[in-house]
């Protein structure tokens, strides 16, 4: 069969998914994706020989691909079958390591608008793909994640392929289990070069992307590590902002600084630092961790509650931060330590008996920071009474004291204490029995 004959297998093979439709049933719009998946390969493969009617063709088959893919991410089926969601993943990262020359010699319209949509694609599944501490390891993986870097790195016309790299880089890092695999491919010194270049590098849509980047890579301590060689505060410290139109924007970026400069200082340094951590911005950090605790999916503004929550607690160790925002602050409703036991009591109380069988990290990893945080709570004595109050919350710090899952998991901060040892902490210095 020659090339022109493979051509047209191709396009009849794919014409028979243009009926598709929300209507179908979950089964056939599951097996149109992953069938299409496994063809596509051959798409961009068919494009080398292909002729221009042929390359035409191939070109309007992406709607194809695309309105299969919008249908099956807005099926209920979809955020369920966490296998699914990973074989999308990559299957599609998978497609991109036969194509890493793209990122450094383009020469080929047609595979790189391909490229782009495949990124694209990635871009928008990568937030709930359970990731594994393996994953993304293999050579060719590290060398696409490589070619996107140095594609980043040398691109100073603000091009597409740029564009969407930089938004899937934001989204991966925003997984911290995959933050030793990404220093491993060469990432670090590099983010802190694309916040100094953020105004001419990026698109203005993706300005404030390298600092998200790197707050996100601050969150797991092989980041801290890594980025702390390079002086990362003083280049912290040089971003200024011009107000902007949107509130949001600005509210935005100051809770971001303030998340950085607390997680690349140390203990000993934020109980001196005080006046670096303005009344205001701790009062949206507490805000954010609220208003993120409270709803369904642990989230608010993009943030999941233990961004902000696990930059409190380590600032909570200044007692004139922890102190100053509980007797005067400025949250909707306004919060009292009563009122912050009850909330994260409750979380706890959801999330903390599902540790056992739940594989989602994050959740499990709020946990071991709420524990953190009434353990904080338990060393101040004008808190005890409250704490105490709580017959949830002593509760289940008792059964953590004696339930051997004992997590703690290993992006968790190094600083902060396992959930066993918070527990019996918190037991101790409230002067309550264990058993």
């Amino acid at each position: 069969m020659d090339s022109s004959a493979d051509c047209q297998v191709i396009l009849t093979t794919i014409s028979e998914f243009y009926r598709i439709s929300m209507s179908d049933s979950d089964e056939k719009i599951k097996t149109s994706l992953q069938t299409i998946l496994k063809l596509w390969p051959d798409v961009l493969h068919a494009g080398n020989t292909a002729t221009d009617d042929e390359l035409f063709s191939l070109n309007v088959s992406r709607a194809v691909f695309t309105q299969i893919f919008a249908i099956t991410l807005s099926k209920e089926f979809f955020n369920k079958d966490h296998l699914l969601i990973r074989e999308i993943f990559f299957t599609l990262f998978s497609i991109l390591t036969g194509y890493t020359h793209i990122f450094k010699e383009n020469k080929s319209v047609y595979i790189e608008s391909n490229v782009r949509l495949i990124i694209k694609m990635m871009t928008s599944v990568v937030s709930v793909v359970r990731f594994q501490h393996d994953d993304l390891t293999k050579p060719e993986e590290q060398n696409l994640l490589i070619a996107i870097r140095e594609h980043i790195d040398s691109d100073d016309q603000c091009d597409s392929l740029s564009d969407g790299s930089i938004s899937l880089i934001w989204n991966i890092c925003d997984k911290t289990i995959l933050i030793p695999t990404l220093l491993k491919a060469g990432y670090g010194r590099n983010i802190l070069q694309w916040v100094e270049q953020r105004k001419t590098k990026f698109r203005e849509e993706k300005i404030d992307a390298p600092i998200h980047i790197l707050h996100n890579f601050l969150r797991h301590d092989d980041g801290i590590h890594e980025l702390n060689k390079y002086n990362p505060l003083s280049i912290i410290e040089a971003v200024k902002f011009e107000p902007s139109v949107s509130d949001d924007d600005d509210y935005d970026l100051t809770i971001h600084l303030a998340m950085i400069r607390a997680l690349l200082t140390d203990y000993d340094q934020i109980k001196q630092d005080t006046a670096k951590y303005p009344h205001k911005a701790i009062n949206m950090l507490l805000q954010l961790s609220i208003n993120a605790a409270k709803h369904e999916k642990c989230r608010y503004n993009g943030f999941h509650v233990s961004e902000p929550l696990t930059v409190l607690v380590k600032l909570f160790h200044n007692d004139e931060i922890l102190h100053g925002i509980l007797n005067k602050n400025e949250t909707k409703p306004p919060t009292t330590i009563k009122s912050i036991i009850e909330l994260f009591t409750t979380f706890l109380s959801k999330s903390y008996p599902k540790m056992a069988g739940d594989n989602d990290v994050l959740d499990n990893y709020t946990c071991v920071v709420i524990f953190n945080l009434f353990w904080i709570l338990s060393n101040h004595e004008r808190y005890h009474d409250s704490l105490r109050q709580s017959d949830t919350l002593i509760g289940l710090v008792k059964n953590a004291v004696v339930d051997p899952r004992r997590f703690v998991d290993t992006f968790m901060p190094r600083t902060m204490k396992s959930i066993y040892e918070s527990a019996s902490e918190i037991l101790k210095n409230l002067d309550i029995e264990q058993h």
